[in-house]
């Protein structure tokens, strides 16, 4: 069977390895006319190894054989009868990297790398539970389909994209010493927001919603109350356009408000009212924001400016610096220059504008 994947070690490619259903051992290769000299030379190939990806395939974790200098580890699209991933965890000592992207056959599975400082981790299945065991992890991003219970003991971590598509039962880790920036994508932020405990290291927040919500499932709302008890010392906010649809208008006192200094809102058109009360929850309890970029999605920019919602907001709060700019899913965002506004944003005025590149 031909893999191909790639292996590099002192400025040296490798571009096919050949392998038979993974790394086995040389004696199953012994028996198919391989001389000793080249058994010699795939067994250094394999020790040597340090960046593997294998994409498209079945792996048998049977005959695995240990990779002492395997730093980066890439498994995409694939199936794989180690369920409990105890023959990786055993194999890749000293992985650093490690992307498992639709890994398939998987049941309990617990990545315990003693390592690793970077993992992306996709799971298109539904698995009883998830452990993440990884005293060094810096960079986590993580996707569920349909978790049932996640455990994360990660000390070290410094940054976090979770998205779980589905609400989960149970959301267990130890304290996040070290996180400070953390992007929640779920169908349910505020069940997820009281699943997640006090984080009070985390500065910049991102939320946002991928997948459409059922309401009648019951309230997704959530406020600022429970955003800043969650991450009293946040000082950056990010809400992406749909995550406004779970946003609700609340007006209090809670500590950490005053130290929010950076907020970014990805605004829809559908109801501008209701849009500026959102933006106006935010601002008005935020006294000591300085820099709020809003951005309108490219279709809706015209009708924001035709009824004067920039000279609304700019007027309301004078003291912050403003950015507008435009979004639309799948194309990078683009900031609108004070030269693309027209003088007269009451009336209908058009924008000259560069059209919007694709995201790589």
């Amino acid at each position: 069977m031909f893999i191909p994947m790639k292996c590099c070690q002192y400025g040296f490619c490798l571009c096919i390895l050949w392998l038979l259903l993974w790394v086995v051992d040389p004696p199953f290769l012994g028996g198919r006319g391989v001389d000793h000299h080249e058994q010699d030379l795939e067994q250094r190939a394999r020790h040597n190894l340090v960046e593997l990806e294998v994409k498209h395939a079945w792996l048998s974790a049977v005959w695995l054989n240990p990779m002492p200098m395997l730093t980066s580890l890439t498994l995409q699209s694939i199936g794989l009868d180690d369920k409990d991933l105890s023959q990786v965890n055993k194999c890749f000592t000293n992985l650093q990297v490690l992307k498992l992207i639709d890994v398939r056959g998987l049941n309990l599975p617990m990545i315990h790398l003693l390592n690793l400082k970077t993992c992306h981790w996709t799971v298109t299945t539904a698995p009883q539970s998830l452990t993440l065991i990884t005293p060094k992890l810096i960079t986590l991003r993580l996707e569920c389909i349909w978790p049932t219970v996640l455990y994360v003991e990660a000390p070290t971590l410094s940054y976090l994209h979770l998205i779980i598509h589905h609400d989960m039962y149970e959301f267990t880790t130890k304290s996040f010493e070290n996180l400070k920036t953390l992007f929640l994508d779920s169908t349910n932020i505020r069940s997820l927001l009281n699943k997640f405990p006090l984080t009070e290291k985390v500065e910049n927040l991102t939320l946002d919603i991928q997948v459409a919500i059922k309401w009648e499932l019951g309230n997704f709302k959530f406020t600022l109350e429970e955003l800043f008890c969650v991450f009293p010392s946040m000082t950056s906010l990010c809400i992406k356009s749909r995550a406004w649809l779970e946003f609700e208008v609340w007006y209090g006192s809670c500590d950490g408000m005053k130290g929010l200094k950076t907020f970014c809102g990805y605004l829809l058109m559908d109801n501008p009212s209701l849009t500026f009360s959102f933006v106006a929850c935010v601002l008005d309890q935020c006294i000591n924001l300085v820099d709020v970029s809003l951005l309108f999605h490219r279709h809706h920019v015209a009708a924001h400016l035709s009824t004067g919602f920039i000279d609304r907001c700019m007027a309301r709060w004078p003291r912050v610096k403003w950015r507008w700019g435009m979004w639309e899913k799948g194309v990078e965002d683009f900031w609108i220059t004070d030269e693309q506004l027209p003088k007269k944003r009451s009336s209908r005025g058009k924008l000259n504008l560069i059209p919007l590149k694709k995201k790589n």
